[in-house]
């Protein structure tokens, strides 16, 4: 990793991986139908209104609070609160928000003894 003499990191240069890491890429193609192309479209269009809307959220806190540096404590909204406020945004992928909010949450453990 490229530093300057003060041993800050220089932005844009190669970072050097450890003995026996490679990297790989792959690069993959779809070819959608007419209708998969307006549904594609239309969902990221509104995950990008959605991160907008985060982005905003959090510069309009970040201005409230007078903010300079350091670290913050920002309540982050979720994405179906988001979404709820727009009555044109594609609700599908709210289903899936939902789910992986639940997903996280810790799973029971169950004993293999028997009582």
């Amino acid at each position: 990793m490229a530093t300057t003499k003060e041993g800050v990191h220089i932005k844009g240069t190669k970072k050097l991986l450890p003995d026996g890491w490679s990297t790989y890429a792959f690069r993959y193609a779809i070819f959608p139908t007419p209708e998969q192309v307006t549904k594609l479209e239309r969902s990221f269009g509104c995950e990008r209104k959605v991160y907008n809307e985060y982005v905003s959220g959090l510069y309009e806190y970040l201005e409230s609070i007078g903010f300079e540096s350091g670290c913050i404590r920002y309540k982050v909204p979720n994405y179906t609160t988001i979404t709820a406020k727009y009555d044109y945004l594609d609700k599908s992928n709210d289903s899936i928000s939902k789910s992986n909010n639940k997903s996280k949450k810790p799973k029971k453990r169950f004993s293999t003894q028997e009582k």
